[in-house]
């Protein structure tokens, strides 16, 4: 063990001890500072000291590595300010400890609060707590349209100037997606502020970032008829389940997760849960012969006929529709153009449009529309016993007639389009 200045020279000039030994070099003008080498040849610097004077523990605190970024003038810098620690009776090492476990809890806390973590947690502990029939839509927002422009960002950095941003980029695609984004977004740093892991909401006051009036949209002959057409193009199990919404007239996701177990293609009836309807009210839909025979042809095979109807991987529902919908415009397109009897482009649309379609084409067919509107399963309000019973077959003869209409309807518009021809339902499948 010597003493002298501790400089690259004499660091680089301590001899290598034998094995098992090491060999010390303590600076001669501060006081604890030193360089121990190993048999190896490594170089390490190092602080020597006492908490509390004589009579207590001797301690070392390992610097680092002679080299880079550890040079002797930078080794003594630091042995400086620990030695000023250890004057302030203020261990390195526990200081050090402290140091790493603020370290990991920031971290920790970045990570929790990170937009993509922090979705996760709202839609546990708000949408699916409170049972929000809406749970995969919402996820889907997330994930489609706010995730990836603002995943990496903590809830407390998150500026309003980049949640605008966000929906700008998302309104360039659709005004209502933009709207749903922002109304979720706005939601979910709310449900934030509420639990106290935000101060205040950047997005407070923040209005939707486009005005939606009342949607009118209806369409009509030719339009559906090249709907119909188009959705053929989609192949399965796209295809019948177009055209099922557009019997129908049933909300999107209630025929994208229908089951086998809820339909009886003997009696024609298709019951949905109150789980699965928006007012929580089961729901009785007549199937048309038109129906029915789409529904035989997704499964021949009646004893196969388990778990979801609409499935590309024999498990979950399908899904994915904004996707959906961007091939389907496209081509609807493609056969406006071919038939030469629409303007091109096609009046924009959405899915929901269908379904007004169907009860506006109900009441263009003389139908009531107290009848339309059990059609849509409008009707509010929970029963118990036998008043539930008797609520779910209420309308049921008038809705059979409703939907039976509508379907040899859209068949006759299927059948002039062909010039005339009567084509059966399955023919115009293909």
């Amino acid at each position: 063990m010597g003493t002298g200045r501790i400089t690259k020279r004499a660091v680089e000039a301590v001899q290598t001890p034998p094995a098992g030994k090491r060999a010390y070099l303590w600076d001669d003008q501060l006081k604890g500072f030193g360089v121990m080498v190993t048999p190896t040849g490594a170089r390490s610097y190092l602080v020597q000291y006492r908490i509390g004077g004589r009579g207590q523990p001797t301690r070392r605190y390992t610097i680092g590595k002679h080299g880079s970024p550890w040079t002797a003038d930078k080794a003594r810098e630091r042995a400086t300010d620990l030695l000023e620690l250890v004057r302030k009776k203020v261990d390195p090492m526990d200081a050090d400890r402290a140091s790493l476990a603020a370290a990991v809890e920031t971290k920790a806390e970045a990570e929790r609060l990170a937009v993509a973590s922090y979705v996760e947690t709202f839609i546990r502990l708000h949408a699916e707590r409170k049972k929000l029939r809406s749970v995969g839509d919402i996820r889907s927002v997330f994930r489609r349209d706010i995730v990836p422009h603002l995943g990496a960002k903590s809830l407390k950095a998150l500026r309003r100037s980049e949640i605008q941003a966000c929906l700008d980029l998302v309104g360039e695609r659709s005004g209502s997606a933009a709207n749903k984004a922002h109304k979720w977004l706005r939601k979910m740093l709310a449900f934030a502020v509420n639990r106290g892991d935000l101060a205040a909401s950047p997005m407070e006051g923040m209005g939707p970032p486009h005005l939606e009036g009342r949607r009118q949209r209806v369409l009509r002959g030719p339009e559906l008829v090249v709907v119909w057409q188009a959705a053929g193009d989609a192949g399965e199990p796209w295809a019948s389940f177009l055209r099922l919404l557009l019997l129908l007239g049933q909300r999107l996701r209630e025929v994208a997760e229908m089951r086998w177990e809820e339909v009886d293609l003997a009696t024609a009836t298709w019951i949905i849960p109150a789980g699965r309807t928006k007012n929580a009210r089961e729901h009785l839909v007549p199937l048309p012969p038109q129906a029915v025979a789409i529904l035989e042809s997704v499964q021949p095979d009646k004893a196969q006929r388990k778990g979801v109807v609409f499935s590309t991987n024999g498990r979950s529902p399908i899904s994915g529709f904004s996707k959906l919908k961007t091939r389907l415009d496209r081509l609807i397109q493609e056969r406006v153009k071919q038939s030469g009897d629409l303007p091109l482009p096609l009046e924009p649309w959405v899915f929901h449009d269908l379904r007004r379609s169907v009860a506006t084409g109900c009441q263009a067919l003389g139908f009531p529309i107290e009848h339309t509107e059990a059609v849509l399963n409008h009707v509010s309000g929970k029963r118990g016993g036998l008043a539930a019973v008797y609520q779910l077959h209420e309308y049921r003869d008038e809705k059979t007639a409703s939907l039976n209409a509508w379907a040899r309807h859209v068949e006759a518009l299927l059948s002039s389009d062909t010039k005339g021809r009567v084509v059966p339902i399955q023919a115009a499948r293909a």
